[in-house]
């Protein structure tokens, strides 16, 4: 590696965009660009291939799955693995935007989690690395839409939060935990215990002592919350209707949803959107911000 740090500027990534650019790549050793710097906020996901990431003044050994958030000015590098070969997805957004984001959107957000999003990196599942992969598909078609990665950003936000609320006893067998995180996705949320016991591979009494040692609960119970956090979720975040949310999160029964969310969370659906969506979206926006193509959609 290089000594000399490179200095990307916005054209060179953003290019010509005002607020952000989705990039999807490929590289290995020798195209690697070694250690570099750049005023924007850069969101990176590693889709295939391993290697070291340098950052902070630090090493850590990166793999498939791995993100990592750039600071703006923060000198890092992702160096490929020998004989290999890395693909990546990332998200270069403007310094200005980001930092909106922040004073904006997190400012009623405890710092512990809002610290997570000024530069960091951790090892996500592979259903978590789905939920940035289609946030990113969507994020293509906003036309540079403030409003879109405004969206994209609050998406990042709950999986960030979701990684430490939702964290696996450390000791869980390595099927059991596989079977957790996997559940947690939407396509197999909805289909519930039978979905889960099929993931587990296990006999249903093993699975459910197992979940009683390691979660103190049931596989429906720890199904449920699953459930009901991603309908949270989805109410702060979709224009679904309380029905749709139900249906989507593996309820059929429209009144059972409702209960169960009032019990969890003291209080209606309808009643917790209307309360997340009290306050406006985008306070204080600057004037020269334009919002003529941008628009929401549903995850």
């Amino acid at each position: 590696m290089t000594n000399m740090v490179l200095e990307f500027t916005d054209d060179s990534h953003l290019q010509g965009n005002k607020y952000f650019k989705v990039v999807h790549g490929k590289t290995d050793k020798s195209k690697s660009v070694g250690l570099h710097k750049h005023d924007f906020v850069e969101v990176l996901w590693i889709r295939e291939g391993s290697g070291v990431l340098i950052h902070g003044g630090k090493t850590r050994v990166f793999s498939k799955n791995f993100l990592y958030i750039s600071r703006p000015n923060e000198v890092h590098a992702l160096e490929p693995a020998r004989n290999t070969v890395m693909e990546f997805s990332y998200v270069a957004i403007a310094k200005k935007v980001f930092e909106r984001f922040k004073e904006s959107i997190l400012i009623e957000e405890d710092a512990v989690h809002k610290e997570k999003m000024d530069g960091w990196s951790i090892k996500l599942s592979p259903f978590e690395v789905s939920y940035l992969d289609r946030s990113a598909a969507e994020l293509m078609w906003q036309n540079d839409s403030l409003m879109a990665i405004f969206r994209f950003l609050l998406n990042l936000y709950w999986q960030v939060k979701n990684v430490f609320v939702s964290a696996l006893p450390s000791d869980m067998p390595d099927w059991l935990s596989d079977a957790c995180q996997r559940i947690r996705n939407p396509e197999n949320l909805a289909l519930g215990l039978p979905k889960f016991r099929q993931i587990c591979g296990k006999d249903m009494s093993y699975i459910n002592r197992a979940m009683r040692r390691y979660m103190n609960c049931t596989p429906t119970e720890f199904i449920n919350s699953a459930r009901l956090h991603y309908a949270k979720w989805l109410l702060e975040t979709s224009a679904y209707s309380t029905g749709e949310i139900s249906e989507i999160c593996g309820f059929s029964d429209l009144p059972y949803f409702c209960r169960k969310f009032r019990d969890k969370y003291e209080c209606t659906p309808t009643q917790f959107r209307r309360k997340a969506h009290s306050e406006d979206l985008l306070p204080d926006i600057d004037p020269d911000y334009k919002f003529k193509n941008s628009r929401m959609l549903p995850v």
